[in-house]
């Protein structure tokens, strides 16, 4: 594992050019070798939206990766992901990715039969159950969206592997993690048990804004990056869009873990420079309550974090009455009895903040605010 991510500047989602992009990354910054094994492809798809939504992995880029790890020599190349509600093979279907990986030689893994992976090394957790794609794997590849977080601030290459656990299982597990700094961990502990090989961010078009990961902005970055080191892509990456990588939680508890990286210093830059990949404008999420908490004393740091703590509110005007916030909050305190059958929260007290119903809405009715 290097400390090196190969950046490369991509203006527009033309095959042919995210093609290259690709194939120049893995020529400066190769990947294990592939030939004669099976290989799997982890795309990002939170829910069937238009790939110019920039919601998900565009579908170019994941069957520009499935070509280029045909062509090194793969026997099988998979790909899968497990939207939290939607139907796995629907919803690659809608997004035009199905199409692509099909087209370009890979086939569509539906993740929903569990395998149990361990973790000896894990903090949080010893042992997983992820898609049984992964078990068939030699190889296995996370192919991000880089995009805001609202309880993560920041989301990219090693969030995304979080799709390796299938369904509403992700939602238990905020559940049963609901203090940020343990989900965290439990986020550290789940890359450590999928030890993934490669990783490509989709970072042509990204996600800004406090509506991400779901219902953020597009936001035009024009490039692309890859990296065997999943830590070292997300870091360089959130730096480029003007993140500090030491605020964003897990990617400061990944950097003491001493896993993948001694140092952010460590890290390296190859192909395009970092100059004509940064980003001045991006709107990133930042965690006021983990900043302020910086800047007090023991105890009141605490009060801080309580009181900046968001909770979602809900538009009863833009509701259309899906259910899918009920069907994934991990705390069943939504339902539909709000005015005219929407949906509504129906204990603020008891909420987790995992804020897991605003990720899942498509349609902007759920707002996070503090008061």
């Amino acid at each position: 594992m290097t400390k090196t991510v190969a950046l490369q500047k991509c203006n527009e989602y033309l095959f042919d050019d995210v093609y290259f992009c690709i194939r120049r990354m893995m020529e400066l910054l190769p990947p294990p070798d592939v030939k004669g094994k099976v290989v799997l492809l982890k795309p990002n798809i939170l829910y069937p939206k238009k790939p110019e939504l920039a919601v998900g992995t565009h579908p170019v880029v994941v069957g520009a990766a499935v070509k280029a790890f045909v062509e090194r020599g793969a026997e099988k190349v998979l790909v899968g992901e497990s939207p939290a509600i939607a139907n796995s093979t629907t919803s690659a279907k809608l997004t035009g990715m199905y199409d692509q990986v099909v087209y370009n030689g890979g086939e569509w893994a539906d993740f929903h039969e569990p395998v149990t992976v361990m973790c000896p090394e894990g903090v949080k957790v010893k042992q997983f159950e992820f898609a049984r794609q992964f078990e068939e794997a030699d190889i296995v590849v996370s192919l991000s969206k880089l995009k805001t977080h609202q309880l993560m601030s920041y989301t990219g290459a090693m969030k995304n592997l979080f799709g390796l656990v299938i369904g509403l299982n992700k939602a238990q597990q905020h559940y049963r993690f609901p203090n940020k700094e343990d989900f965290g961990n439990y986020i550290i502990d789940l890359n450590l048990a999928a030890n993934a090989d490669y990783a490509i961010m989709d970072a042509i078009v990204g996600m800004e804004g406090p509506g991400g990961p779901g219902s953020g902005d597009p936001k035009k970055l024009g490039f692309l990056a890859a990296s065997d080191n999943l830590l070292a892509l997300d870091w360089e990456c959130a730096s480029l869009v003007g993140y500090d990588p030491h605020r964003i939680m897990y990617l400061e508890q990944a950097l003491q873990r001493g896993h993948w990286l001694k140092s952010d210093k460590e890290i390296k830059t190859i192909g395009a420079s970092r100059e004509e990949c940064l980003c001045t404008t991006f709107k990133i999420v930042q965690d006021p309550a983990q900043t302020l908490g910086h800047m007090l004393p023991k105890g009141l740091d605490l009060l801080a974090k309580k009181y900046f703590i968001k909770t979602p509110h809900f538009n009863f005007k833009k509701c259309r009455t899906c259910g899918r916030c009920e069907q994934i909050c991990p705390a069943h305190l939504i339902d539909l009895e709000g005015p005219n059958g929407t949906a509504r929260l129906t204990d603020k007290t008891k909420c987790i903040h995992c804020f897991c119903c605003h990720e899942i809405c498509s349609f902007g009715a759920i707002q996070l605010r503090r008061f």
